[in-house]
């Protein structure tokens, strides 16, 4: 393999932003792109009156495999005093590899990798647990 001095740099920014998508059901909140994609940080807000517990899944090619449960607190980013929830800073995801920053991130590999959530419990009527951040698409 010959070695090359170039650089690669992201094609584009995803930008992550699920409003009151967790349910009781596996949904998809990142898939890779075709070159593989590096999410950079995950941020979860809730409005409901009740905590929930989210398990994160892998999911390449249609294979699911638990990776995480965390805990998101009622109230978590939208109530004075509850902060939200920075998913990649949780004890659970202490795997994850660093940047020369110490910033947690996840790779992946290509579109047929994702990263799911669901939750132990239904989001309460007219509230709502929405994630948001950012990844690079190369």
């Amino acid at each position: 393999m010959a070695l090359s001095f170039q650089p690669f740099f992201p094609q584009s920014l995803q930008q992550i932003a699920l409003a009151n998508t967790l349910t009781t059901s596996v949904s998809n909140v990142v898939v890779g792109g075709t070159n593989g994609t590096k999410v950079e940080d995950l941020i979860i807000t809730s409005t409901d009156t009740i905590d929930h517990a989210i398990t994160f899944s892998s999911n390449v090619n249609g294979t699911i495999a638990n990776v995480a449960v965390i805990n998101v607190p009622a109230g978590s980013g939208t109530t004075v005093g509850t902060l939200p929830v920075a998913v990649f800073a949780n004890n659970q995801f202490s795997g994850l590899p660093q940047d020369p920053n110490g910033n947690k991130y996840l790779y992946l590999a290509n579109t047929g990798c994702g990263l799911c959530w669901v939750s132990n419990s239904a989001v309460s009527s007219g509230k709502a647990v929405g994630i948001s951040g950012q990844a690079a698409v190369f």
